[in-house]
């Protein structure tokens, strides 16, 4: 990757804490939609259904137990579990639809202003083609094409692109596509010319704190801080002109794919009555792998960036079944829940 890249990792850089992001969840009341969107429009491809598909049934009611208690759910709630992938599989992030009724729409009228889980973007190798294939198929984007002038560290600019679907539950789902003389946001499949989650977005009250959050908790870098001016709806964010917002990318120390973006609208937020997460439906949960478990637990526990209301952790660390992966849940100073699995391998650089 071109040294000039503002995205570049940092030199000899590897995670310590936290790997890239590994999931993204959306709750949804409607499954078939959701399912439609993400194979037709994104070309991914499901891989799994449900809890129990392939275990036994005990296997299965304790893991919806041990979610019940991560994600901080009651006895009553019932879900069913869709997940996809691009074409680098589970090595890639996955997108996990969680199919249950009821909740708050997070985002109504797709409005960029208030707080909460905002996109999810997908590497494309024509955006051209990308637009004309997902509106023949009726889903909408709201702006086209929307070419974004990117400066370099060196001073020099360049135009990326990106075209914005109104997707699922209001959230907005993204291609996007970067110069030819550039790395592609994450992998693309050469036959759909399309590729997995690259990343995801949320909108927050507070960017310093929420950047405080990531660095402490996940050992996760700032590659990008800036503030952009909306050029107005033409931006696809159905922003007025002249809206300034601060745009902050983090990585995982040596990752090239697989970021966060976090927005804080400045003096144009709003905060949002809905809460960011489950049971609510829209973008609710994004999940991240670690080695060193323990040493990101006690992080949780200690944190000065824990949300004010001392909901620093939804579960205690704990084994899902004998011998399994360990996993915990926080919320971020933003309120959206966080996820934090233990790995036996090193922490994935992405």
């Amino acid at each position: 990757m071109a040294q000039s890249d503002p995205m570049a990792p940092r030199h000899g850089a590897t995670p310590t804490l936290c790997g890239a992001l590994e999931c993204v969840t959306i709750a949804t009341d409607d499954g078939a939609a959701a399912a439609g969107f993400m194979t037709q429009a994104m070309r991914l491809k499901a891989v799994a259904v449900g809890h129990g598909a392939a275990v036994g049934q005990s296997a299965a009611c304790a893991e919806e137990r041990r979610c019940r208690e991560l994600w901080g759910l009651g006895p009553g709630a019932a879900w069913r579990e869709l997940r996809f992938v691009g074409p680098e599989g589970e090595r890639g992030a996955a997108l996990r639809v969680l199919v249950m009724d009821g909740g708050e729409l997070i985002r109504p009228d797709m409005d960029s202003r208030l707080t909460g889980g905002l996109s999810i973007g997908f590497p494309a190798a024509s955006l051209e083609e990308t637009l004309a294939r997902v509106t023949a198929l009726g889903f909408e984007s709201t702006a086209g094409i929307v070419r974004l002038t990117i400066t370099r560290p060196d001073g020099s600019s360049y135009v990326s692109g990106e075209v914005l679907f109104r997707g699922p539950e209001q959230i907005y789902m993204l291609a996007v596509g970067r110069p030819p003389d550039m790395t592609p946001v994450g992998p693309i499949e050469p036959a759909t010319g399309m590729g997995g989650p690259a990343y995801s977005a949320l909108v927050v009250p507070d960017a310093t704190r929420e950047i405080e959050f990531y660095r402490e908790i996940l050992g996760w870098e700032v590659r990008q801080d800036i503030v952009l001016t909306t050029s107005g709806p033409a931006g696809g964010l159905g922003l007025a002109a002249g809206t300034q917002f601060r745009f902050v990318q983090l990585f995982a120390p040596g990752a090239t794919t697989r970021y966060v973006c976090l927005l804080d609208m400045l003096v144009a937020g709003r905060a949002n009555t809905a809460a960011p997460r489950l049971p609510n439906r829209g973008l609710v949960m994004w999940t991240f792998g670690t080695q060193a478990f323990d040493a990101v637990a006690q992080r949780v526990r200690t944190a000065s960036a824990a949300p004010a209301d001392g909901l620093r952790l939804c579960s205690q660390p704990r084994f899902s079944e004998p011998g399994g992966p360990r996993a915990l849940t926080v919320l971020s100073p933003a309120g959206l829940m966080i996820e934090i699995i233990e790995r036996p391998g090193p922490a994935d650089p992405g």
